[in-house]
C-alpha cells in the first residue's frame, strides 16, 4: 500500500515539474544599432543594421555567453538561442539524464514529463504510457476473479498485448533518445 502511494506521489510531482518546473524565455527583438548611411537622395539618413554580437571582452556578451577569439559571443554549453528568443537564454534538456529517466522509470512516462517544457502532447503522452503500464498490471488480478474461462484468456491477452506495446514504446524512446531525434516540447534538441 505504501509503495502505491508513493509511486502516485512521484507521479504527481513528476507532472507538477512538467508543467511548471520550466520557465519560458520572452521572445525579444534582436539588438539593433543605427548608423549613418549616407544614400544619393538623401544626406545622413539613419537606417537600422543588425548586430551580429560583435565583442571584446566576456562582459560585453549577454548571460550564459562568452567572447570567443573571433570577436563573436557564443552560447556557454548547453545554452542555445531557441526562436525569437535573447541570445543564449534557452537551457537544453539533459540527454543523459532523459536516457536515465527513461531507462529506470519510463514506464511510467516519467521522461515524457521531464522533456515536456509544458508541451500538452507531451504530458499526455506521458500519461498514455502511465495508463499502458497500469493496463499491463490490471487485467490479471480482475481476470483471477472472474469464474469465466473466457474472461480469463481475454484479459490475459489483453495484458499481454499492453506489455508489449508497453515494452516497445519503451525501448524505441530509448533509441529516439540516444539518436538525438527526441527533441524537447519545443523542438529544442537535447544536450
Amino acid at each position: 500500500m505504501q509503495l502505491q502511494i508513493m509511486s502516485i506521489i512521484i507521479l504527481q510531482l513528476l507532472l507538477l515539474y512538467s508543467i511548471f518546473g520550466h520557465v519560458e524565455t520572452t521572445p525579444i527583438p534582436p539588438k539593433v544599432l543605427l548608423s549613418m548611411e549616407n544614400t544619393s537622395s538623401e544626406t545622413n539618413v539613419l537606417k537600422p543594421k543588425l548586430d551580429l554580437r560583435k565583442c571584446f571582452k566576456d562582459s560585453d556578451c549577454e548571460q550564459h555567453s562568452w567572447c570567443n577569439k573571433a570577436y563573436e559571443c557564443e552560447c556557454e554549453k548547453g545554452w542555445i538561442t531557441w526562436h525569437n528568443s535573447r541570445h543564449c537564454s534557452y537551457k537544453q534538456s539533459s540527454k543523459i539524464l532523459a536516457f536515465i529517466l527513461s531507462f529506470v522509470m519510463g514506464f511510467i512516462g516519467a521522461d515524457w514529463f521531464i522533456l515536456s517544457r509544458k508541451d500538452s502532447l507531451y504530458i499526455l503522452c506521458g500519461i498514455l504510457k502511465i495508463l499502458l503500464s497500469a493496463g499491463c498490471c490490471i487485467w490479471n488480478p480482475l481476470a483471477a476473479r472472474s469464474k469465466s474461462r473466457t474472461a480469463t484468456t481475454a484479459a490475459s491477452c489483453l495484458s499481454v498485448t499492453l506489455t508489449l506495446i508497453s515494452f516497445v514504446w519503451w525501448f524505441v524512446d530509448w533509441i529516439r533518445i540516444l539518436l538525438n531525434s527526441f527533441p524537447d516540447g519545443n523542438g529544442a534538441p537535447l544536450i
